[in-house]
């Protein structure tokens, strides 16, 4: 097997070490057709490899591609002069920021024995491009990294992202009047760059962040797992049935389901399904089902801050209807959440509709590694008032199909939602309550599924607890009641979710699996009066 490539960003050492290389070369002849691209993708998605990678190809390094897609193609390696830079500098001031600009930017041109001749970053990067263009006579190829990080990267403190701003806009605006220097531009980042303030520099740029064609260039496909990784499925699928994470009876087919329930579900175009890479590579390297991107992302703060200041908006009432402006447009301290987050890996695309001619984007959270973290942060403002106990009786109400006790519970979870979030979501329904449920029971129990897919339909909500019980949820709402009828009104729409799941066989698989298996009604009215209802799984004897 070869070598896994973590913590290596460099093509020649993933060629040299013999390490899996994902080969997105295939895209990179359309990619350079377009001479000057921006491209948004969360923090370690392999931006960096893919701007070494072009890096490598333009500085005609033939040798490094042998084998790989584009030595196929008919692509003529030509040797280019290459200004590369990473934006992930320390920037704690501006005036460090502009400091490390001009010192990144002296060691290229002293790279190329070159002076640098101005002490402005924007002007010092337009002599440069100019000065490499004419001593080599070819026009020049520019790959930013990470362009938006002294600015993303601070955004809990908007002071300081407003004046590392202006640091930025001044040097992006370097890139003006350089078309006949310029052989191919390509900067990548987080956010999208109008979302930064940023535009004035940058609107040359074309962005192929939601381009079909390019949705596949960072990150792994379903398809690229099982080419590139599909030889460890099953020294794998051993070590994680003698950990427990998988039944002894599972199969190679039920490992790559977990992983892509774990590290799949993002796509910029409603289509392409990616995995995260980090993840992946960690995993595989591991063996063990751990939140590894989720963990070491920079962005956490900026979630943990916006949770705490209002934490309902993370609902799923909340997550629709953005249009393509709503998702590209701010300005720093101004910046709605919901994209931000979509951009920072927290969410993806659920849903791509047009509606009256433009483009309506809703969102979710891709799978359960940013499942888990993202509830446990929102339980932890609105929710949850100590785990432990809260956990262990949401456990036991489970595992002993106590009604009246999972009653309690969420009852008692209605209740902490205060008051004015019910007012502004008074015309909400069923999709706010399911919504909350979900996130309470993903900061309690090992997981928690949201709509998996059945025979007839998808089930509301599929619990399952420390002890491994199956608890297929079905929720159902009414928007007020005859007060005197009350209880009887619960029982009747509680009910109605039993209904439901025998009906339409909600977790018919995990049920014929031999799982410990129940079935729950929940009935809601109104602001949160709420009746929990174990019932007897479909085919069962009473």
């Amino acid at each position: 097997m070869k070598t896994l490539p973590l913590s290596m960003q460099s093509l020649k050492k993933i060629i040299d070490k013999g390490a899996v290389y994902v080969d997105k070369t295939y895209l990179f002849t359309d990619l350079i057709e377009n001479e000057q691209i921006f491209l948004s993708r969360p923090r370690r998605f392999g931006k960096s490899l893919l701007l070494n990678s072009l890096e490598q190809m333009f500085l005609g390094n033939a040798d490094l591609f042998s084998g790989l897609k584009i030595a196929d193609s008919g692509y003529e390696f030509q040797k280019y002069p290459v200004i590369r830079l990473s934006m992930t500098m320390v920037s704690k001031t501006p005036e460090i920021l502009t400091d490390r600009l001009l010192k990144n930017l002296q060691n290229i041109a002293e790279s190329y024995n070159i002076g640098l001749r101005d002490d402005d970053p924007g002007g010092a990067l337009q002599l440069l491009i100019k000065d490499l263009s004419e001593k080599y006579g070819e026009r020049v190829v520019v790959l930013i990294d990470e362009y938006d990080h002294p600015v993303s990267s601070h955004m809990d403190n908007i002071v300081l992202a407003k004046a590392n701003t202006e640091v930025l806009s001044s040097f992006y605006v370097g890139f003006k009047e350089m078309d006949d220097f310029l052989r191919f531009v390509l900067v990548t980042g987080v956010t999208r760059y109008a979302m930064m303030g940023l535009s004035s520099g940058l609107n040359q740029l074309v962005d192929i962040s939601f381009d079909p064609e390019f949705a596949a260039i960072c990150g792994f496909t379903p398809d690229e797992l099982d080419q590139y990784f599909g030889e460890r499925y099953s020294s794998t699928l051993k070590d994680l049935k003698s950990t427990g994470d998988l039944p002894p009876e599972s199969s190679e087919a039920d490992l790559r389901q977990k992983i892509l329930d774990w590290y799949d579900g993002y796509t910029w175009d409603g289509k392409t399904r990616i995995l995260n890479p980090i993840s992946i590579l960690n995993f595989f390297k591991k063996r063990i089902l751990n939140p590894y991107w989720s963990a070491t992302s920079p962005s956490i703060s900026f979630l943990t801050k916006e949770i705490e200041t209002n934490p309902l908006s993370f609902t799923n009432t909340y997550l629709h209807g953005y249009s393509y402006l709503d998702i590209s447009l701010a300005t720093v301290g101004n910046v709605n959440p919901v994209p931000l987050l979509f951009h920072s890996g927290y969410l993806t695309i659920d849903k791509i509709s047009r509606i009256d001619g433009d483009l309506q984007y809703s969102f979710t959270v891709p799978n359960f590694e940013v499942e888990k973290p993202f509830y446990k942060i929102l339980n932890e403002y609105l929710f949850i008032k100590n785990i432990v106990t809260e956990a262990a009786e949401l456990n036991e109400a489970l595992v002993k199909r106590n009604g009246t006790l999972l009653t309690k519970i969420i009852r008692r979870l209605f209740l902490r939602i205060p008051a004015e979030h019910y007012k502004k979501n008074e015309k909400l329904g069923e999709s706010f309550f399911h919504m909350i449920l979900m996130s309470y029971c993903s900061g309690l129990l090992p997981e928690v599924r949201s709509e998996p897919a059945g025979p007839v339909g998808d089930a509301d909500l599929i619990l399952i607890s420390t002890g491994g019980l199956r608890a297929v949820l079905e929720l159902k709402f009414a928007p007020d009641a005859d007060p005197d009828k009350l209880e009887e009104a619960l029982d009747n729409l509680a009910n109605l979710g039993l209904k439901a799941i025998d009906e339409k066989e909600y977790g018919e698989s995990d049920r014929l699996k031999g799982y410990d298996f129940a079935v729950i009604g929940v009935g809601v009215i109104g602001r949160g009066k709420a009746k929990a209802v174990f019932g007897v799984p479909r085919n069962d004897p009473c």
